[in-house]
This record gives C-alpha cells, structure tokens and sequence, in this order.
C-alpha cells in the first residue's frame, strides 16, 4: 500500500509525492562486488540453556563460571550452533526465559557506552513523512559501496510521481543521485537533522535516497535504516 511523502530536493524545491514499499521482480538478485549471490539466512547462535545468563544463574560466581568455561566449554553447543533455522516465530520472554503472553511498552535510554541511564513511559510521537514541513535534502553524500557496508537497511520505499509536475521533480533528483554514483542523507525538521519516523509512535530511522536513470525512466528509493555498523574498537591487554 502506497502511502503521501513530503520531499525537498537540493535546490529547495518541495512535492507531495507517492511512496510504496520496493517490490523486487522475481529476476532480481543480490550479489557482491565480484558477481556471487547472496540471500539473507537465520542461524542458530546457541540454545537458551547455553546463553551467558543461563550460565551466569549456574555459576553465579564469576571465578566458578571461568573455570566451567575452560573445562567443559558449556556455552557451545557443537550440534545445534551454526545451523540455518528456516521459518521462524518472533517469541517475547522474560529476564528468565519464559513465554511473555502481555507486555507493556518502556522507553530505555542508553549512553554512548551502552549504560542504561533512565527508563520511561515512551512519549506520543507522530509521524513526519506527510507533516507541515518536507523531509530535506542534507546534501551528505555516501558512496553506495561504503553505504551497503556501514548500514544495515531494514526498510526500503520507491517514490513515484503523481503527475507531470512531480515526475519532472522526482526525476531530477534521480538523474542528479545516479550521476553522482552515491546515496544522500535525508532528514526531518527545518535542517534534516531529526529521524524519519513513518507512523505514529514507530520506530525513528536515519534515511538515504539512492537514485538511478535509464533514459526517460527512474528508480528513486528511500532506504532506511536505525542500526550503523563499525568496526570494534581494538583493545590493548
């Protein structure tokens, strides 16, 4: 289902324009760089009963679990780790690794190290795709190469002309990202400073459009994304 987008592009311009979730032809595919394919996949990690706070309740002391680790290794699980999973069920539990049947909804707030720091009612939020003010073009430029490795996109709209006016606008924007070869960073607020947030109450997202041309036809895709991925921080023993 398509649902109205408010955009700016570069030189300031804004539309009301459509937006629907990409729909991926049954020839398409996913490859790397160098022509191999690549499908998404779920594996196991380790069964509950291997999981640190599994062993952690056994061996509460940390001297006894180290010692648990180095002489029977109970955190793998040899026959069941690695294994693709199939079709799988989202299940909710609790800190004790029970079925949760009714939940309630707490807003945690960490710092740059992780540490939770507060916890509170999660405030009304609404949405700001189709609001007074248009997502904005930042003009941040990421190479699609490096974006395909430092993000992690879970959501992906094309945007679609509604008339002639819109399609000369869409398509400008296109034409400019695919000359360019690189995604650009689009944002809420009067600067694009703030997360895109597509219903009320849902989840914020940092979003990219990626542009491409093909004659007097284009793709123009808003990717999103709320999970950046670095490289672990090397620590000296």
């Amino acid at each position: 289902m398509s649902r109205w987008i408010r955009l700016r592009d570069g030189r300031g311009r804004d539309a009301r324009i459509r937006m629907a979730p990409a729909q991926r032809s049954a020839r398409s595919r996913v490859e790397t760089t160098d022509g191999r394919h690549v499908e998404a996949a779920r594996f196991i990690k380790t069964p509950l009963p291997r999981t640190y706070g599994a062993l952690s309740a056994r061996c509460p002391d940390d001297t006894e679990l180290a010692e648990l680790l180095l002489e029977e290794d109970p955190e793998i699980d040899l026959e069941a780790a690695g294994r693709r999973t199939g079709p799988t069920d989202r299940v909710l539990l609790d800190p004790d690794g029970q079925v949760l049947y009714a939940t309630g909804q707490v807003e945690v707030i960490c710092d740059r190290h992780g540490v939770e720091v507060e916890r509170r009612l999660p405030s009304d939020t609404p949405a700001n795709v189709d609001g007074d003010l248009p997502l904005v073009w930042t003009g941040r430029m990421v190479p699609r190469a490096q974006a395909a490795r430092r993000y992690a996109f879970s959501r992906n709209y094309q945007l679609r002309h509604v008339d002639g006016l819109t399609y000369d606008f869409v398509f400008a924007m296109a034409a400019e990202l695919d000359g360019t070869d690189a995604l650009v960073l689009v944002g809420a607020g009067p600067q694009g400073r703030d997360p895109i947030i597509l219903e009320r109450n849902g989840p914020p997202y940092r979003g990219f459009l990626e542009g491409r041309v093909d004659g007097d036809r284009y793709l123009l895709v808003l990717h999103l994304t709320h999970l950046e991925l670095t490289v672990p921080v090397e620590v000296s023993l």
